[in-house]
């Protein structure tokens, strides 16, 4: 199988950046989920409604949360459920980081979050004037 991977984020990023990776990997992804938190969301209740989701995933190989802002609401609910699933949890989420999920998926966990953090890392780039 694979890593679980489960998108908590504002509204509108996960559902994007998912979109986006998958159409420049091409390749199926299955054992995903995501959740968009609305900016009045109750922690509670996202919670349920995610925990719900991560029932339908296969976690033998492990699960990562990925969240878009340290410290924001996701990244709260993120950091309660990695705790209660024993997860690894990865903030900051950009394209090129998703891109290295997406194409990686068949590794083992540490090595698909290093390669995660890599992609991420390498595509912030301060353009020469």
């Amino acid at each position: 199988m694979s890593v679980a991977l489960f998108f908590i984020t504002h509204e509108g990023i996960a559902s994007s950046l998912l979109n986006i990776g998958e159409a420049i990997i091409q390749k199926p992804n299955v054992n995903m989920a995501y959740s968009e938190v609305s900016m009045d969301a109750s922690v509670e209740n996202r919670t349920a409604d995610i925990e719900s989701k991560i029932k339908h995933l296969a976690l033998d190989d492990g699960i990562i949360f990925i969240t878009d802002i340290y410290g924001s609401t996701p990244s709260n609910i993120s950091q309660q459920l990695a705790q209660r699933y024993k997860a690894e949890l990865i903030s900051g989420v950009n394209l090129p980081m998703v891109i290295r999920l997406l194409n990686y998926r068949d590794r083992p966990v540490t090595e698909l979050i290093e390669k995660a953090l890599d992609g991420a890392h390498a595509g912030i780039r301060l353009q020469d004037r």
